[in-house]
């Protein structure tokens, strides 16, 4: 059974966030779609990608800041 022939209920809504994303979404699109997919979470699963965010978040925007960093260009 494909997507298409899906019946109406849990299974019908998945679809819509990846319909959502497009070469053509901006930095809006995506934080909506971003959003659209965390509010469909559990409460667990919301749970565990926050723990997981404050464990590597830092070090991963560190990583960020210092590759930025070395990519500038001295001035002339």
């Amino acid at each position: 059974m494909g997507l298409r022939q899906a019946l109406p209920g849990r299974m019908s809504g998945m679809a819509m966030p990846f319909r959502l994303l497009s070469r053509r979404a901006g930095p809006l699109g995506l934080a909506l779609t971003a959003y659209d997919i965390w509010r469909r979470l559990p409460k667990k699963q919301r749970r565990q990608i926050l723990e997981a965010t404050r464990k590597h978040g830092p070090r991963y925007a560190a990583k960020l800041m210092k590759g930025a960093k070395q990519r500038r260009r001295p001035p002339k």
